[in-house]
C-alpha cells in the first residue's frame, strides 16, 4: 500500500451524515479520471494518464474523501491500462499493427469518461477491472 501523504490524525467533528461533494472537489475527481484519455493514440501520453490520478491522490486526499475515493480508483484503472498498453505495444512489434494500440486506448478513453461521468454527479467511482495497488 502506497501512502506518501498520509491524512491528518485529527479529525473534526462529524455528524456521520454523508455530505455532498462541492464543486471543486468534483473537479479534482473529474480530472483523475480524465487523465485516461491520454491513452489514445492521438495524445500519446501514457506517463500523464498514470502520473496525474497519483498527483491528485497525493494532493487531495487529506482534504476530501470524495477526490480520494474517485482517486484512488483511478490510479488502480491506469495501472491496468498501463499493463494492457505494454502488451499491446509488444503485440503491435510482432503483428505490425496498431489495432491493440487503438482498442487499448479507445476503451481506457470510454471508462474515464464514464467514471467522470458519475464524478460530476457526485456518485462513487467503480470501474468494471482495476489492479489494487493503492488502497
Amino acid at each position: 500500500m502506497f501512502i506518501l501523504n498520509p491524512k491528518p490524525a485529527y479529525q473534526e467533528e462529524q455528524d456521520n451524515k454523508p455530505k455532498p461533494p462541492k464543486e471543486h472537489e468534483k473537479f479534482f475527481a473529474v480530472l483523475a479520471h480524465l487523465a485516461g484519455l491520454f491513452w489514445l493514440p492521438i495524445l500519446p501520453a501514457p506517463i500523464v494518464a498514470i502520473a496525474l490520478p497519483f498527483i491528485v491522490l497525493q494532493f487531495a486526499r487529506v482534504h476530501s474523501d470524495f477526490v480520494e475515493q474517485h482517486a484512488r480508483e483511478a490510479c488502480n484503472f491506469q495501472m491496468l491500462m498501463g499493463c494492457f498498453y505494454i502488451f499491446a505495444l509488444v503485440a503491435t512489434y510482432f503483428l505490425n499493427t496498431t489495432f491493440l494500440l487503438w482498442w487499448v486506448g479507445v476503451g481506457a478513453s470510454l471508462f474515464s469518461m464514464w467514471q467522470g461521468g458519475r464524478a460530476i454527479n457526485g456518485w462513487q467511482a467503480k470501474y468494471p477491472a482495476k489492479l489494487n495497488i493503492f488502497k
